[in-house]
């Protein structure tokens, strides 16, 4: 879904870092800078070590931000919000469910308690707790969290987040198989004066061509996709196939059909490494994916195998390509195997288990802004 809806997302403006970032970090983590230059610092370092798999030192950095900056929440919601925001991530990654879903809400009750309905970066947080019980594979509670967005919103005349929320509500339904539900919900959407502004507009002939791409054979992908033609400056995600699940997961995915316990049981003593890996690849101007290759990563990445089939099968809009040259977009995304930390069978002890999956982030991005007394890296911040 955040594929489909790039071009509704508000740029953040905590975006900056420098040569002396750990000893700006240092200095702010003694209480010696503003809410702002602590998150813009913090924020920073933190991508650092995310970048060289270190999420738990990542993590250690933003949960010590947060704790610190929390009091500040009244005068800079915003960067606390970031703080927050960027602490999600990176524990989403780590597999700490538990923190995860804490930031989300302390990042979206930031933004609510301080910051007027209308403003941009509280539609654009509206659905975070909905994306955050996807994430943690809560449906039915992410469908009552949409739809209460969707239902508050239109009460309020706050049409852009109802109609975020109300697309969100869609694409669930839509992996739930509710395919009535789906009909009726997106015939809706189009029906709302706000569906005939331009970027709903194709936000909604997006969706419908995704849910139908699900369903279609190669030749009808590629009738559908010449039909919508380019939509934009960047490719916007058409298709994207579910990952082959590994024998462990097939096995229990078949137990838990007929309701039967887990068929490979965990034990105390076993333990799953963080396992994750930079995956480079083309998107060419025709909208198909080339050059699917591992850039950098964990070792044995045998684990990556179904993700880069997945990406190598992905189909994106068309793009035009001023250039000349053909090569379309490079895009570098950050796969991370999905884990979760519990207790294993005879143990009192929280490990970490993969439970199947990726979590997947977009490295590509252009240059961070800067202040002026600082010199730029050449990086910028996707953690937030």
């Amino acid at each position: 879904m955040i594929g489909l809806l790039l071009f509704l997302q508000f740029p953040s403006d905590i975006v900056v870092t420098g040569q002396r970032l750990r000893e700006v970090q240092a200095e702010c983590a003694k209480g010696g800078c503003t809410p702002l230059r602590d998150a813009q610092a913090t924020i920073a370092l933190a991508e650092v070590d995310f970048r060289d798999g270190a999420y738990l030192a990542a993590k250690k950095l933003l949960a010590a931000a947060a704790a610190r900056n929390k009091r500040h929440a009244a005068e800079a919601p915003r960067a606390v919000a970031a703080i927050y925001e960027a602490y999600a991530t990176v524990a989403l990654h780590d597999g700490d469910r538990n923190n995860y879903q804490r930031a989300v809400r302390n990042q979206v009750q930031t933004l609510r308690n301080y910051l007027p309905a209308d403003d941009v970066a509280n539609i654009s947080a509206s659905t975070a707790l909905g994306d955050m019980w996807m994430k943690i594979d809560n449906y039915r509670q992410a469908e009552i969290t949409f739809r209460g967005v969707e239902t508050s919103s239109l009460t309020a005349g706050q049409d852009r987040t109802a109609m975020l929320a109300g697309m969100k509500r869609i694409w669930l339904l839509n992996a739930m198989g509710r395919n009535q539900e789906v009909a009726a919900k997106l015939a809706e959407l189009e029906r709302r004066p706000l569906a005939q502004q331009p970027g709903f507009r194709t936000a909604l002939q997006v969706l419908r061509l995704r849910i139908a791409a699900r369903k279609a054979d190669g030749k009808e992908i590629d009738k559908m996709l010449a039909a919508i033609g380019p939509q934009g400056p960047e490719p916007v995600l058409i298709l994207s196939p579910t990952y082959e699940k590994s024998v462990t997961e097939a096995v229990n995915a078949i137990a838990g059909k007929f309701d039967l316990t887990t068929a490979v049981q965990r034990t105390g003593s076993d333990f799953d490494p963080t396992a994750w890996a930079d995956i480079g690849f083309w998107i060419r101007p025709d909208g198909q994916t080339d050059d699917v290759e591992i850039l950098r990563g964990s070792t044995n990445a045998q684990w990556a195998a179904p993700a880069l089939a997945q990406v190598a099968a992905r189909r994106y809009s068309s793009v035009v390509d001023e250039s000349g040259a053909g090569q379309g977009r490079y895009r570098v995304e950050r796969f991370t195997r999905r884990s979760a930390y519990s207790q294993g069978n005879g143990s009192l002890i929280r490990r970490r288990y993969a439970i199947g999956g990726y979590e997947v982030l977009d490295l590509t991005g252009p240059p961070a802004a800067l202040p002026k007394d600082e010199a730029a890296p050449d990086a910028s911040h996707p953690i937030q």
